[in-house]
C-alpha cells in the first residue's frame, strides 16, 4: 500500500510540476516554432547505400545556435527542447517570440546552421498547447531544454 501511495504522490509531483512550467513557459510570449533535425545533406543520399548515421543533437551544439539566435534584437526569448527519436538520432523542438516572420533561411543564417536542417516555420495558435506538446519530454533519458534570452 505505501508503494502505491509513493507512486501516486509521485505523478502528482511531477504533474503539477509541468503544470506550472507550462504556466510559466506560456506566459513568456513565444509566438513562432520550429523543429531541427541533422540528416544528411540531399545530395549525398543514395538509392543503392543504407548507412546508419548517429545524428543526436548535443546540448553544447543547441547552446551554441540558440544563443546565436537571441543575438536578433527582433527575439527576445527562444527556448530549446531536446527530444530523442531513438538511440542514434533525436531532434530540437525550439520556440521563440518576435513581432515578424522569420524564414528557414534567415532561421539558418542568425543560427548559423545548415538551411536543411531547419523544417517548416510555424506561428503558435495557442501556446499553452505548443508549449505542453514541447515539454511532454522533459525528465526522460536524451532530452534536454534551455531558455535564452538577449538581455
Amino acid at each position: 500500500m505505501q508503494v502505491l501511495d509513493k507512486d501516486r504522490n509521485n505523478s502528482l509531483l511531477i504533474e503539477t510540476r509541468n503544470r506550472d512550467l507550462i504556466k510559466g513557459y506560456s506566459s513568456m510570449g513565444f509566438n513562432w516554432h520550429s523543429v531541427l533535425r541533422f540528416q544528411q545533406d540531399p545530395k549525398d543520399i543514395s538509392d543503392y547505400q543504407t548507412k546508419v548515421y548517429n545524428q543526436k543533437i548535443g546540448s553544447r551544439y543547441v547552446d551554441r545556435v540558440m544563443d546565436n539566435l537571441v543575438k536578433c534584437e527582433a527575439i527576445e526569448y527562444a527556448m530549446a527542447f531536446v527530444e530523442q527519436d531513438d538511440y542514434h538520432n533525436n531532434h530540437l523542438h525550439f520556440t521563440w517570440t518576435c513581432p515578424a516572420e522569420v524564414t528557414r533561411k534567415q532561421l539558418s543564417n542568425l543560427m548559423k546552421t545548415r538551411a536543411w536542417y531547419i523544417r517548416d516555420v510555424q506561428p503558435i495558435t495557442d501556446v499553452k498547447d505548443a508549449v505542453g506538446y514541447f515539454t511532454k519530454r522533459l525528465g526522460k533519458s536524451g532530452s534536454y531544454h534551455n531558455i535564452y534570452s538577449r538581455k
